[in-house]
């Protein structure tokens, strides 16, 4: 279980690509002092298991279901990911419930910067629109975000400086893909409807 409050923007240094998952290197001194091997950590909002750690480096294996659905499959050396490692019994849950299960990846279609802040617009299938409530909960790249409105095919988000400053969301451009995983408590209970 997780929060989507980012704890640190790891760094991407080595993709090894092997016969049925990827083995993916991050770079990350905080992650790194506070998680085991074996330990849960949203990588740009998927969840992975630490399978190795070397000083400040933590592997993950990625198996292909998970690259097919998220931007995972996209990563180059050098890239930057957004990493948050599992809940424990008294922490804080100051974001929303996430799962760490990426629903799909959307193509950002827009960076707006607006007097300081910034809003950012991401494609939504119109098979995913029954999740979207507006003023709730969404997750971006791991990030626990607020939906500011829902259009015919697209969502706009707003984006507060310092969760510009301190996510990965401040090496984006348009045209690229986020992970998306929407509020689990909205599935479930249209799940429960249905």
């Amino acid at each position: 279980m997780f929060t989507g409050i980012v704890k640190d923007i790891g760094k991407i240094s080595k993709i090894s690509r092997k016969d049925g998952f990827w083995n993916i290197g991050v770079k990350s001194k905080e992650i790194s002092a506070r998680t085991s091997v074996s330990g849960s950590v949203t990588v740009n909002g998927v969840c992975l298991t630490m399978v190795k750690k070397e000083r400040d480096t933590l592997y993950f294996d990625v198996v292909t279901p998970t690259l097919k659905i998220s931007n995972l499959k996209r990563l180059k050396i050098g890239d930057y990911v957004n990493l948050e490692p599992s809940l424990s019994i008294g922490d804080k849950l100051e974001g929303h419930f996430v799962l760490g299960h990426i629903d799909t990846e959307s193509k950002l279609r827009r960076i707006i910067k607006e007097k300081g802040s910034f809003a950012l617009e991401i494609d939504i299938r119109q098979e995913f629109k029954k999740y979207l409530v507006p003023k709730g909960s969404i997750t971006l790249d791991g990030i626990s975000l607020t939906i500011a409105e829902i259009k015919n095919s697209t969502v706009l988000i707003n984006i507060i400086p310092f969760t510009w400053d301190n996510t990965n969301l401040r090496y984006k451009k348009a045209g690229m893909f986020i992970n998306v995983e929407f509020d689990y408590l909205v599935k479930s209970l249209l799940n429960k409807r249905a």
